[in-house]
């Protein structure tokens, strides 16, 4: 199924209005949508806006919130999402973490009570536009099982860090080693993992998402690297936001919504000259690029460099997007 950006946030819009999101509100949640999927994101974009529905059904989202400041530390400041929409939510956040980086050199702004953030890259994304660095991450319900369990005991916790230039280098890894989201692309498109992603009901490695997305047994990132990273991600964004945990989102809530979320601005500018940046830039660019490969036929992979080709691509041929998924967002 081809559907075109303007068709995809058109039937976005309708499902919210329809549900009496506030027109401004409906419109702007459906782009970030929209461009979540052009950006070739579709775990994050057309595959979650169900879940995303039901959630706003279930009266875990409040579309009508508005975050409210309610510390403030010089370049750090703590805010309530108040169950926002998640993704409104984050780029506001954002935004004032620049401005903060702005006045200071560095922003830091700690939100707890929110909503899943749909694609974390776009915040970091939106900083290394502006020409700082963008650094932020998220908690979320307990998902992954740390490492010497077999029970979900840690978050994905997604980890963003973003680089100004030309282009933007932008990491937006889950501290799984494929998130939930992926599983769904790959189990939808009925494709094996390209790596082993989780354990098979006996205990063994496997590349077969549908069985990690049922039991749940999805590997940490970097196995007990990953598993200590998600732990401290937790830690740190619960203490700076005085906001729920891991455990607590679990245990209270029964499903990911309140979490506690970090976003980090850095003044680049002020720091080094442009030219200085861009020439620095590219020269590790050119260096790890011109190693050889271990496939003649395989780029090497620079992180959040295939960005705007797949959004460019996506714009001119339209979104591919699964029949089973358009029939059910054209259902709600």
């Amino acid at each position: 199924m081809q559907v075109t950006f303007e068709q995809l946030k058109e039937q976005f819009t309708q499902v919210l209005l329809a549900r009496g999101v506030q027109a401004e509100t409906a419109n702007a949640c459906a782009e970030m949508f929209a461009s979540t999927t052009e950006f070739g994101v579709y775990s994050h974009g057309v595959n979650r806006f169900p879940r995303f529905i039901q959630q706003l059904d279930a009266g875990h989202i409040i579309p009508d919130a508005k975050p409210v400041k309610v510390a403030s530390l010089g370049a750090i400041e703590q805010w309530d999402a108040q169950q926002a929409i998640g993704n409104l939510t984050a780029r506001q956040m954002m935004n004032r973490a620049t401005e903060l980086a702005a006045e200071y050199g560095i922003g830091l702004v700690a939100l707890r009570n929110a909503n899943h953030w749909m694609r974390g890259g776009s915040y970091g994304w939106q900083a290394a536009e502006k020409g700082f660095i963008g650094i932020c991450w998220t908690n979320s319900i307990a998902a992954v099982p740390p490492w010497g369990a077999k029970e979900c005991r840690i978050g994905t916790n997604p980890l963003i860090m973003a680089v100004p230039g030309n282009p933007i280098t932008l990491l937006d890894m889950s501290m799984s080693m494929f998130s939930y989201g992926k599983l769904e692309v790959n189990r939808l498109a009925r494709q094996q993992l390209p790596v082993e992603g989780g354990y098979d009901d006996d205990g063994k490695l496997t590349r077969d998402p549908a069985t990690i997305e049922r039991n749940r047994r999805i590997l940490p990132m970097g196995y007990w690297k990953g598993s200590g990273l998600s732990i401290v991600l937790d830690l740190i964004a619960t203490l700076l936001s005085n906001g729920s945990s891991v455990a607590e989102i679990t245990q209270n809530h029964g499903d990911e919504y309140g979490v506690s979320q970090v976003f980090i601005a850095i003044e680049v500018d002020k720091l080094i000259d442009g030219p200085s940046r861009e020439e620095k830039l590219k020269t590790v660019m050119d260096f790890i690029t011109s190693a050889e490969r271990a496939d003649p036929d395989t780029a090497i992979r620079l992180p959040g460099h295939e960005l705007l080709r797949r959004q460019a691509e996506n714009r001119r041929n339209g979104m591919t997007i699964d029949d089973r998924v358009w029939e059910k967002i054209k259902t709600l």
